[in-house]
């Protein structure tokens, strides 16, 4: 793991141009492929991605999603992914927080995460 310093970390809105790049990088492990391409650079996308040093070390693919009566936005996470290597330092909070920030300033109240049953090392991080 490498020390970061954390001011350092610049977290920005994905654009197009970034989905190569940063799906490239843990796309075998990203399942239901079809699903993540489909969400990206639409009207409803809210991914981020987080940069250090002009390189790629983590991302948050989000999107809006309209439910429940009365029928309201919320945001919901896809996937976040941190670079093992930057694990640990707050990247993934920087980009959460991102997310809510923005979700806030367009007038989205809820932001959830949907996360497999099974995947343990998500919930427990979602739960922390």
């Amino acid at each position: 793991m490498k020390s970061i310093d954390k001011k350092a970390v610049k977290i920005r809105r994905m654009v197009s141009s970034d989905t190569a790049s940063t799906l490239g990088i843990w796309w075998a492990d990203i399942p239901e492929k079809e699903m993540v391409a489909s969400q990206l650079r639409g009207p409803l996308d809210l991914s981020f991605i987080a940069e250090y040093e002009g390189m790629l070390v983590g991302f948050i693919l989000a999107t809006l999603v309209y439910a429940g009566l009365p029928v309201t936005g919320t945001g919901a996470v896809l996937l976040i992914a941190v670079n093992p290597e930057y694990q640990k330092q707050g990247i993934g909070t920087m980009l959460i927080d991102a997310l809510e920030k923005h979700c806030k300033s367009k007038g989205i109240e809820s932001v959830r995460a949907i996360i497999p049953q099974h995947d343990t090392k998500i919930i427990r991080y979602f739960t922390k």
